[in-house]
């Protein structure tokens, strides 16, 4: 798809240039971004390697706090009628204890709830939007090279050509090649938690009630927990007949990691010990890639630098266990909007942006860490933790923050994770 003729605008300082906005990758954070910028008379690029979006194990879910920075960014409406499904409660059954379902909409802060959807239509849905609304798209060619300044330039392929823009945003994952490229620093925490996730496709619904009375017109996602075990199950409908599953453990739980066809059984057999009722597997397959994958959170301190912004996965990736790595893209994004149309000096609106991602960022990884340590330790010492927490959450459940209802706003420091442990 061509790019069609970029016209030309000039920046603050006179300078003629292609695009106002470059964006390197036309996912979730590329598009939602195009989106939200649409109005406002900008020329923006979005330049996509995919000639079409492929199925991989990756987020496919909102959180409730996600769910309302994609009604900020204009786009929840659109998922919805395309390609998502709202989940209006949380299930969640843990080994000993009775069921609790959690009604979102009646106890979240912004009455919001969980979105599910396949993670390529979404994507595929928001690139077209972001076109329809007069983004010029380009596919099928990687960015091969990305140059800082006042006015940075990125160069398609072969292209002798460059394309220079007032800002290039990358936005192009967790493994992105450019921001190795350009020095940006990854950091990244030791691998405590791993993901095995798969696609049951069959006449199942793993949005289904399975404690009190049902519901027949709402959906919940359903999370099973074993801590003795050290695993927990994650499950949830993405689209008729479409279901997507993950089992989260510890990572000295399992000799291997499981992934390929010679794995599912033994998926299964897993999924099954936590707590999964067995009819899923009876009526379903397994469809599409199935494969493991390390949750330790990688990311870059002050993501901006002469010109060039990250977002989304690029800029800071989350432990995918939690399932907050969309969320927190949208967050980045909605950030990332608000500065930019607040001031006509993209650079310090991209360095402000930056300190507002850290912050938050740093938030979520203090929460994280307190709920991989409460739940996941392995050791006589962490069950004996644990237990003494559990017995006090019984009787005040406010001691658990609400990272469903609140993300990053969730209270992390050192006294809210004194209480979270027992200690206080």
């Amino acid at each position: 798809m061509s790019a069609g003729r970029s016209g030309k605008t000039r920046s603050s300082s006179a300078a003629v240039v292609d695009y106002d906005l470059i964006i390197v990758g036309g996912g979730l954070a590329g598009s939602s971004l195009a989106i939200a910028l649409a109005g406002h008379g900008l020329r923006i690029l979005i330049v996509e390697h995919q000639e079409k979006f492929r199925d991989r194990i990756r987020g496919e879910v909102l959180m409730p706090w996600g769910s309302l920075e994609a009604k900020r960014l204009g786009i929840y409406d659109l998922l919805l009628e395309r390609c998502a499904i709202e989940a209006a409660y949380f299930s969640s059954f843990t080994n000993g204890s009775a069921p609790v379902v959690r009604d979102l909409l009646a106890t979240t802060p912004a009455a919001t709830c969980c979105v599910t959807f396949p993670h390529a239509e979404m994507q595929a849905v928001l690139l077209k939007r972001a076109e329809t609304l007069g983004t010029a798209v380009r596919r099928g060619n990687a960015v091969s090279g990305v140059t800082f300044g006042d006015l940075p330039r990125l160069r398609i392929g072969g292209d002798a050509r460059e394309f220079s823009a007032r800002l290039i945003v990358l936005a192009d994952g967790r493994d992105s090649r450019l921001r190795s490229h350009l020095g940006f620093q990854v950091l990244h925490d030791p691998e405590q938690l791993v993901t095995a996730g798969m696609v049951l496709e069959g006449n199942i619904n793993c949005s289904e009630f399975l404690a009190r009375e049902a519901r027949p017109t709402a959906n919940t996602v359903n999370l099973f927990y074993d801590p003795a075990g050290g695993r927990m199950v994650i499950a949830m409908r993405i689209a008729p007949r479409r279901n997507r599953i993950y089992l989260i453990y510890h990572k000295d739980v399992l000799p291997k990691r499981l992934s390929g066809r010679h794995s599912v059984d033994e998926m299964i057999r897993q999924l099954k010990a936590v707590g999964a009722p067995g009819h899923w597997f009876d009526r379903a397959r397994q469809v599409g890639p199935f494969a493991s994958f390390d949750g330790s959170h990688r990311w870059v301190e002050d993501p901006y630098r002469d010109g060039v912004v990250l977002v989304g996965d690029s800029a800071a990736a989350t432990d995918p266990a939690w399932g907050r790595g969309l969320s927190r893209t949208l967050r980045d994004v909605r950030l990332l909007r608000d500065r930019l149309l607040e001031s006509s000096d993209w650079r310090s609106a991209a360095e402000t942006y930056a300190t507002d991602h850290d912050d938050f960022y740093g938030r979520m990884r203090r929460l994280e860490a307190m709920q991989t340590a409460l739940l996941f330790d392995r050791g006589d010492a962490a069950d004996k933790r644990r237990n003494h927490a559990f017995a006090l959450f019984a009787g005040d459940p406010t001691r658990v923050p609400d990272a469903l209802g609140l993300g990053p706003e969730a209270p992390s420091d050192d006294q809210a994770r004194a209480r979270y442990f027992g200690e206080i």
